[in-house]
C-alpha cells in the first residue's frame, strides 16, 4: 500500500481522491488482513470497493492486486 500511496501522491492527489478500489486476492482468508491494512490508508467516506477471490495473479508470488481510480479536480477553461 505504501507504493500505491506514493503513486497517488506523485500524481498530486491524496488517498481521499481515490473513488474506487478493486481488490484481487488469491485466498479468502487474506481478506481480513487486507481490511486491516486498508483501514490504515483510507478514512470515511471510504471509496467504493469490490473484492474478488481469484485462482492466481500475473506473478506467482503475488497474494493480492489492487486497481484503483482517483478523481482529479480540474478547472474548466473560460
Amino acid at each position: 500500500m505504501e507504493n500505491f500511496k506514493h503513486t497517488i501522491e506523485a500524481a498530486g492527489l491524496t488517498m481521499a481522491d481515490v473513488t474506487q478500489v478493486l481488490i484481487y486476492v488469491t485466498h479468502r482468508d487474506q481478506l481480513p488482513i487486507f481490511n486491516q491494512v486498508y483501514a490504515e490508508y483510507f478514512e470515511a467516506p471510504f471509496p467504493n470497493r469490490a473484492a474478488m477471490i481469484v485462482a492466481g495473479l500475473a506473478r506467482e508470488e503475488m497474494l493480492c492486486e489492487i486497481v484503483a481510480y482517483a478523481a482529479m479536480k480540474t478547472q474548466l477553461a473560460s
